[in-house]
């Protein structure tokens, strides 16, 4: 059941805000459904944990890039992108002012520096959620909370034990951040990973003067040449397009997250970065490789992603030990009706993870949770 939908949020009897649909999550999912079901009529309340909409491109290295404007744009109006902009590539801090603007000119209600603890349920009726700045209360709830703030951290035996210095690659901004950690310019580092955050890195710290090194599992692949990957950017999207359609979970070559073919690659092939297969085990200030290489390193980098953050639904939905991940039909809870999830890797179709397909899937489930629709968007 589902209670009546209020216009606005408002405080109950209780003392509890009460809105029609709240989304957890000021990233990209989470102010593309809010503007979404602005536009469609109804009001959603958005709970930020950090200070500022966006936190995950607030925190991200500094050097960190992303596709094409044209793919990034969240619904609505370009706002603050010049169209000659459109097809030029994205930089972090663009983005992540360009998402303090669309909150602000769409004046969304995103309400920041909000921790959630926990979520229940009143019998099949509302969810209530449990915040550091009181209770919340909605027939509608839309977890958007992504897959950035939670590293993934590879258990290796002797890790802990280890002198080595280590940490993720979450937690890297700029070389400034290895230099006040390791208190110098120069110094050994082994980055575990093969993707484009570790190539970003790599390069980054090769350029200040650091001695890197890779370690990969699989063999290490690239992304074409920028100039090829603007020539045959409309082909793509095309395809895309019609893959959507048609194969909607099948991933496609131009979606896998690698290194950077023209910048990352050569520092390979030049034998200014070494590369190792994977780790075996860390002994006291040395790292032992599967192949039986022994190496000294000074800060050892996890470039090695990230899990969904799910810790405020543990014991309300079953969550993938592996994954992390929720049973899931058409984004919404298989166990939790009218708990829906937005921007999960492969959750809709194989774009689900990009930005790209996050504004598609914010579209579609605003039009189910909205208008008249908003009757018949809990379902079993």
């Amino acid at each position: 059941m589902m209670s009546n939908c209020l216009e606005f949020a408002e405080p109950d009897a209780n003392g509890r805000t009460v809105c029609p649909v709240l989304i957890i999550g000021a990233g990209p999912a989470g102010l593309a459904l809010a503007y979404e079901l602005k536009r469609r009529g109804t009001q959603a309340v958005v709970l930020e944990r950090a200070d500022k909409v966006g936190d995950t491109f607030q925190r991200m290295a500094e050097g960190t890039e992303y596709g094409p404007w044209h793919n990034n744009l969240l619904p609505g109006p370009a706002l603050v992108v010049p169209w000659y902009d459109m097809f030029r590539r994205t930089r972090r801090e663009e983005y992540a002012f360009y998402l303090e603007r669309y909150s602000h000119l769409n004046e969304l209600d995103v309400r920041t520096g909000i921790q959630v603890a926990e979520v229940k349920r009143q019998g099949l009726g509302d969810f209530v959620v449990h915040t550091t700045s009181g209770e919340f209360c909605a027939p509608l709830l839309v977890n958007a909370t992504g897959y950035f703030g939670r590293p993934l951290l590879p258990r290796y035996p002797g890790a802990e034990q280890s002198s080595i210095r280590q940490m993720h690659a979450c937690d890297y901004r700029e070389p400034s951040t290895v230099r006040d950690l390791l208190q110098s310019k120069s110094g050994s580092v082994l980055i575990v990973g093969k993707r484009l955050t570790a190539g970003e890195t790599m390069k980054d710290l090769c350029e200040a003067g650091y001695r890197v090194s890779i370690s990969h599992r699989s063999p290490i692949q690239s992304m074409p040449w920028p100039w090829l990957q603007a020539c045959v950017f409309p082909l793509t999207m095309l395809l895309e397009e019609a893959l959507v359609k048609l194969m909607p979970k099948y991933r496609p070559w131009n979606l896998r997250i690698t290194m950077n073919r023209s910048e990352h690659i050569p520092l390979i092939t030049s034998g200014r970065v070494r590369t190792y297969p994977d780790i075996e085990r860390f002994a006291s200030d040395t790292v032992v490789f599967t192949n039986g290489a022994c190496e000294r390193f000074d800060l050892v980098i996890y470039a090695t992603g990230y899990l969904p953050v799910m810790a405020h639904l543990e014991g309300f939905v079953k969550l993938d030990p592996v994954t992390g991940y929720p049973p899931l039909r058409d984004l919404q809870s298989r166990e939790q009706p009218g708990l829906y999830f937005l921007g999960l890797v492969d959750s809709r179709t194989f774009r689900s993870q990009f930005l790209r397909g996050l504004r598609e899937d914010a579209t579609y489930l605003a039009e189910k949770l909205a208008g008249s629709d908003v009757r018949t968007a809990v379902s079993v």
